[in-house]
């Protein structure tokens, strides 16, 4: 795991919104990342990695778009960059058929359930409503546009019926300029944000669809197989296996900034003993710097805290970090 908590002492100092990044080719998840960002607004950030992947990356309505992202990628994937920026978050990534999304961390895996049993539906429905769902067109809307005409206005275009539109909450969307996907995608990448997605009917003569709730009614199938990924491998009899996570840091970054962004990414809270720390002269904001490649979580702690003379203990989920009497390393 790398955290995201890379941070120059004389960047934070500028506070410039400047990111800088080599030519990338559209290769997919899987593309390998040389590229810096300082301060770039999270909308902005997405953009960028829609081009690396060569597919579309949305951003979920709920996640703030003005985040800035502040990294440096030295030939990761795509795929870790992204979870490191969802994370930073307080978001995950969701990797559908043909688009990405940076999602609340609660509703993680949702789409892609709602995607798999989307495809499993469509592909019962009558050849020509098939057709309609699967044909790929772009899409484009202005600023303010509401999600709830965006939805009407695909819908009728394809001559599509759909029930309960108006259940889609009143919302404004910024403009979009959408790449080719098809009918079936589109109305789900909107409804998306609502926690909503279309459940499309398999018999002849009856409405096309129906606006439900993004987890109602998923089939067995398409449940079944977006959780392939998470079985564990099987342990052969009498053989204990143990998992340790293994982190890659190289941090320079203020000392409450750095173990806030830290401890987030480590699912903990943070009580940082400020009292402790002024009684032996080290200020909150003093520059911490810590290099590690594939260590445990106590050496990722040991080696961030023990130059400063700072000790830590975790009392349930909760980090406690204060001052030693013991001298700095």
């Amino acid at each position: 795991m790398r955290l995201a908590a890379s941070i120059a002492c004389a960047l934070l100092a500028a506070w410039a919104a400047v990111g800088s990044e080599t030519e990338q080719s559209a290769a997919g998840l899987d593309a390998a990342v040389h590229a810096s960002w300082t301060r770039v607004p999270l909308r902005t950030w997405v953009a960028r990695a829609t081009a690396i992947a060569g597919r579309p990356v949305f951003l979920d309505r709920r996640i703030d778009p003005t985040l800035p992202v502040t990294l440096t990628a030295r030939g990761e994937p795509l795929r870790e960059v992204l979870a490191r920026v969802a994370a930073d978050a307080g978001a995950a990534v969701d990797e559908l058929e043909s688009t990405i999304r940076i999602v609340p961390a609660s509703i993680a895996g949702k789409t892609v359930r709602a995607d798999a049993d989307r495809r499993l539906r469509v592909a019962k429905t009558p050849p020509d409503m098939r057709r309609r769902l699967t044909a790929a067109e772009p899409s484009v809307w202005p600023t303010a546009a509401r999600p709830r005409d965006i939805v009407a206005g695909l819908a009728d275009a394809a001559g599509i019926e759909l029930e309960a539109i108006d259940t889609i909450p009143h919302d404004h969307f910024p403009a979009a300029d959408l790449p080719r996907l098809s009918v079936a995608e589109r109305l789900d990448s909107v409804l998306a944000h609502f926690d909503r997605r279309v459940l499309w009917n398999g018999s002849a003569g009856k409405p096309a669809g129906r606006i439900v709730a993004i987890d109602a009614e998923i089939l067995p199938a398409a449940r079944a197989a977006t959780q392939v990924a998470a079985k564990p491998r099987p342990v052969p009899p009498g053989r204990t296996v143990k998992v340790r996570d293994e982190f890659t840091l190289n941090l320079e970054a203020p000392l409450d900034q750095a173990l806030a962004a830290i401890t987030r990414q480590l699912d903990l809270e943070l009580d940082l003993d400020g009292a402790s720390l002024a009684a032996h002269g080290i200020a909150p904001g003093e520059i911490v710097r810590a290099r590690v490649v594939k260590v445990s979580r106590n050496e990722l702690l040991n080696a961030i805290l023990h130059p400063l003379g700072l000790a830590w203990k975790l009392e349930g989920r909760t980090l406690r970090v204060s001052a030693t009497a013991a001298p700095r390393d």
